[in-house]
């Protein structure tokens, strides 16, 4: 049900923003908002609370947000408060970022180095993976000193794995299946 749940609020809402011409800020936005959400569990609970009207909901949302989102997205929010779907919003937020991607031809990256890159050398893998996936692509780069040496590329579910690590792994799975 959560997943068909954030399909329909992320479709709903990034239709709407399109039709406005504002699905590029809205993507900001909600990218800000998701993690707002997941960062404070407790405002999240009263936004789901029974308890509290819906009229204090949306009096609280406009609050903390009016003014800092637009009025689309300040709408969404109050929607979802309303219907008992808060809970779900930085799922929805996530997936209205991945439409918003696919329709811009974005992919994100996650690069994994045992070092910090040189600007100069991200900026050439970045160009590189452009070039090899036709897409204009985001880098999230972060350091694992773990892996010894070498780079772990993931995106969309796959992984190119050409860490040091990652190669004495698979060196060691292929002796103990040899010795086994």
């Amino acid at each position: 049900m959560a997943e068909s749940l954030k399909n329909v609020y992320a479709e709903a809402v990034f239709e709407l923003c399109t039709e406005q011409g504002i699905e590029a800020e809205a993507c900001e936005e909600l990218e800000a908002v998701g993690e707002i959400f997941e960062a404070n569990e407790e405002f999240v609970k009263v936004l789901r609370s029974p308890l509290v009207g819906a009229d204090e909901k949306k009096q609280l949302l406009e609050s903390i947000f009016s003014g800092r989102v637009s009025d689309t997205v300040l709408d969404f929010l109050c929607l979802t408060a309303e219907k008992g779907r808060a809970g779900f919003v930085p799922q929805i937020c996530r997936e209205y970022k991945a439409l918003y991607y696919k329709k811009q031809g974005i992919l994100e990256v996650s690069v994994i180095t045992a070092m910090p890159m040189s600007g100069e050398l991200s900026e050439k893998l970045k160009q590189k993976l452009e070039k090899v996936l036709d897409k204009k692509v985001i880098m999230k780069q972060s350091v694992d000193k773990t892996l010894i040496g070498g780079i772990i590329v993931r995106y969309e579910g796959a992984e190119l794995d050409s860490s040091v690590k990652g190669k004495l792994e698979k060196l060691k799975a292929q002796i103990d299946s040899t010795i086994a």
